[in-house]
C-alpha cells in the first residue's frame, strides 16, 4: 500500500488541472503569488510519475482475470470539485478562502483514508484506465492499468497499491 504521502500526492496530483484553473484566474491580480498553486500541481503530477515508475520495479503478483467491468466513470466525481473556479467563488474574502482550504483538506483526509487513489484524473490522462475485476476465486479488485482495454482470460503482472487495489506494472 502506498504511504501516506504518496496517497497525498497522488490526491494532489488529481486536483493538479484545478490548481492550474486558479493560478490563472488569480495572476493579474496576485502577480507571481498566483503561480503556488500551479506550483503545487506540478510537484504533485511529478510526484505521481515518479511514484508510477517505482511501482514499476516493485516486485509484482499474477492476477487472473474472470469477468471485467470497467470503473473509469468513477473520475467524473472529481469534475464537481473543478466547478468552484466559475461560480464566482472570491477568495479575496479570507472566510471563502479558508472555506475552500477546509473543504479541500475534507477531500484529502476522506479520499487519502479510504485508500481512494485510483481515482484521479490524471491518471486518465496520462493513458490509464481503471477497472474492476473477479477473479476465478470469486475475489473482486480494483486495477489500474495502462492497457487499452481489459478483457476477460488476461492475466496481470501487478502491485498492490491498497485494499484490493492493484496497478498492473
Amino acid at each position: 500500500m502506498p504511504s501516506i504521502i504518496a496517497r497525498g500526492i497522488l490526491f494532489l496530483s488529481g486536483y493538479a488541472p484545478l490548481f492550474v484553473i486558479f493560478s490563472i484566474q488569480y495572476y493579474s491580480k496576485y502577480g507571481n503569488w498566483a503561480l503556488l498553486p500551479a506550483l503545487l500541481g506540478l510537484v504533485a503530477v511529478v510526484g505521481m510519475l515518479v511514484w508510477i515508475h517505482w511501482i514499476r520495479g516493485t516486485a509484482s503478483v499474477e492476477i487472473a482475470v474472470h469477468s471485467v467491468r470497467r470503473k473509469d466513470a468513477e473520475v467524473i466525481a472529481y469534475i464537481f470539485a473543478y466547478v468552484f473556479p466559475f461560480l464566482g467563488l472570491n477568495i479575496d474574502d479570507g472566510a471563502s478562502a479558508v472555506g475552500l482550504g477546509v473543504f479541500f483538506i475534507v477531500l484529502m483526509v476522506l479520499n487519502v483514508s479510504s485508500n481512494m487513489v485510483h481515482i484521479n484524473p490524471m491518471l486518465n490522462l496520462i493513458g490509464y484506465h481503471v477497472y474492476e475485476i473477479d477473479t476465478e476465486s470469486e475475489e473482486n479488485h480494483t486495477v489500474i492499468t495502462g492497457r487499452g482495454r481489459l478483457v476477460r482470460g488476461t492475466t496481470l503482472d501487478a502491485v498492490s497499491i491498497g485494499d484490493q487495489v492493484w496497478m498492473e506494472k
